[in-house]
């Protein structure tokens, strides 16, 4: 058991990821890949599932040639002469879909993905010159309050975001509650909200794991964004009911496998652990805001370290998420600043 500081432990299925570009079998027909990252956050963990007389990916890895290696070796050397038969996609972060394209188009096969991961997916794969990027970190800024600096900030988004390979343009939809057979077994799709619009876990009931991507994660919380320009206006409100909605769907007893970090047990006692940390951050934010402030100045109450440019998109969409939250619980009211900044004070 591994204690945190809430007094709830996870039970961890093992001590130590292992090393990138390894399988490691950890139920019947269910392997797990680790896959480098150049981040911080080094690895992403991507799942193996045996498909009839072959294997079905879950999620790809980053574009990126040291990704393109570990999959080769894994081709010829740990599936022991079956085929990969389908891509599956539980969102479209670059970490999970950057490689479609070249997966689909070297092995012959198709995607399954949700529509709105998809489309976001595929817009933003297409956006060569990065206009995507910046108008979205432009439009983030802003009415974080940061003014002159958003444009800069807006810049640098284009010249730090991670590649990604043309996105499919064909695909099998995933929904909600649909049945996802894979080989001789019945994946349930559960759609999480608020880290991402649409993504996607799978549960099977008869091996008890979940696969959660990013939705549940064991050592970090999962980030949630308010984009301004996006149609999610309560991106917060929406992971928390999402933790709800999987907490009544899939037992306490299943193995959940994170797309970082280890496997654990244990799975309601860490949406417990999600749960009471975005509390006490809401808690923070709103005692912060005895007078109306932008974003940018409840950074520091949300974030105790100094932040690079490119922490600095996560850590404004945090604050804003968790701001706009508390004005949906009646909290907080929101204003627009002159230049376009909102102002979040005391209801």
């Amino acid at each position: 058991m591994s204690p945190d500081a809430s007094g709830l432990a996870l039970d961890y299925l093992y001590d130590a990821n292992p090393p990138a570009g390894t399988v490691t079998e950890i139920a019947p027909g269910v392997r797990w890949l680790a896959m480098p990252l150049p981040t911080s956050l080094n690895h992403i963990n991507l799942w193996l599932l045996d498909d009839g007389d072959g294997v079905a990916i879950i999620d790809t890895g980053i574009f990126w040639d040291a990704s393109k290696e570990v999959w080769q070796r894994v081709f010829a050397e740990h599936l022991g002469g079956k085929k990969i038969t389908r891509l599956i996609i539980t969102h479209a972060h670059p970490d999970h879909i950057g490689l479609a394209g070249w997966l689909t188009e070297t092995l012959g096969i198709e995607m399954w993905i949700s529509t709105t991961e998809w489309e976001m997916g595929y817009r933003i794969s297409g956006d060569e010159g990065g206009q995507i990027i910046r108008d979205s970190g432009l439009a983030l800024y802003r009415r974080g309050g940061l003014g002159a600096e958003a444009e800069q900030l807006a810049g640098t988004r284009i010249t730090t975001r991670i590649p990604m390979a043309r996105v499919p343009e064909h695909y099998h939809r995933l929904q909600d509650g649909m049945e996802l057979k894979i080989g001789a077994r019945n994946w349930r799709v559960i759609v999480g909200r608020g880290h991402a619009p649409e993504h996607c876990c799978l549960y099977q009931p008869e091996l008890d794991i979940f696969i959660a991507g990013d939705q549940v994660l064991p050592k970090i919380t999962p980030n949630v964004s308010l984009w301004p320009n996006r149609s999610e206006q309560d991106p917060l409100g929406n992971f928390l009911a999402s933790l709800d909605k999987i907490g009544r769907a899939v037992p306490d007893s299943v193995l959940v496998l994170p797309s970082h970090n280890l496997p654990f047990h244990r799975l309601h006692a860490r949406l417990r652990q999600l749960r009471d940390h975005h509390a006490d951050r809401l808690d923070e934010v709103v005692r912060a805001c005895d007078t109306p402030r932008p974003a940018i100045e409840l950074v520091p109450v949300l974030f105790h370290r100094k932040l690079d440019q490119r922490q600095m998109g996560f850590a404004m969409g945090e604050a804003l998420a968790h701001l706009q939250h508390a004005v949906t619980q009646g909290r907080l009211k929101r204003e627009e600043r002159a230049d376009g900044a909102w102002l979040f004070g005391r209801a």
